[in-house]
């Protein structure tokens, strides 16, 4: 994994630096700072997380999902997906990332609907 797909998954996972240093890499804020820049070489444990947990957004994303299911709802808050999943963080970070994507293509199918509509109608 280079620097840049490491800083690529995080945002992709909705993961703040410091919050992928403490959940993933066990270490300062700064240390991940240093791999994304590519100063330092990633530990293997940390882009062997990294890997598996862009595998379960993937895998979440390539099944049917049942409306209403929090691993496919967006919560403005921790508190809010806590209450429903009892999961940790991480977990609601890739729900977060999941219901995004969702949403975007869902959206882009409408918009493209409207958009083809519209230049029938013309």
């Amino acid at each position: 994994m280079t620097n840049l797909e490491l800083k690529q998954i995080r945002k992709l996972l909705f993961l703040e630096v410091n919050e992928a240093a403490e959940i993933v890499g066990k270490c300062e804020p700064r240390t991940w700072q240093r791999w994304e820049k590519g100063d330092r070489k990633i530990p293997l444990h940390v882009i062997e997380h990294m890997q598996q947990l862009a595998l379960i957004r993937q895998d979440l994303l390539e099944v049917e999902y049942e409306e209403g299911d929090p691993m496919y709802t967006y919560f403005e808050d921790f508190s809010e997906f806590r209450k429903k999943t009892k999961a940790g963080p991480l977990k609601w970070k890739i729900a977060q990332s999941v219901s995004a994507q969702i949403a975007a293509e869902d959206n882009a199918l409408r918009w493209k609907e409207t958009e083809i509509i519209e230049q029938d109608q013309t």
